[in-house]
This record gives C-alpha cells, sequence and structure tokens, in this order.
C-alpha cells in the first residue's frame, strides 16, 4: 500500500517541477514567439541505389581484403 501512493506522490511532485515552453504553454495565443519553420526536402541526404558498371572482382577483392 505505501509503495503505489509514494508512487502517486513523486510523480504528482514531478509533474510540478517541469518547465513548459511557451508555445506549448499557450497554443491560442497569437503573439507567443515560435521556433521559425523551413523547408527541408523529404529526398534530402538520400544515396542512389541505380545499377552500376560491372568492376574487376580481384581488384575489389584485394581493396577489401588484409594487407600484407
Amino acid at each position: 500500500m505505501k509503495v503505489p501512493l509514494l508512487m502517486a506522490v513523486g510523480l504528482a511532485l514531478g509533474a510540478c517541477s517541469a518547465t513548459v515552453p511557451d508555445h506549448l504553454a499557450r497554443p491560442a495565443d497569437p503573439n507567443v514567439r515560435v521556433p521559425a519553420v523551413a523547408y527541408r526536402s523529404v529526398t534530402a541526404g538520400a544515396s542512389t541505389f541505380r545499377p552500376a558498371e560491372p568492376k574487376d572482382w580481384q581488384e575489389l577483392n584485394r581493396q577489401v581484403g588484409p594487407k600484407s
């Protein structure tokens, strides 16, 4: 019985200590400053996986193999 009571008290005290940004605390206030909105492409940073020309497999094996 003590554990749930202690958990409830801890939760209540923890909820009071958190600070909430103004743009979340007052969403209907038009004078609150909000973070700037910027456009980012959905495909930014994506790699292309188009077929490539075949390479010499012996040379590729030498590149990734142990150096002697």
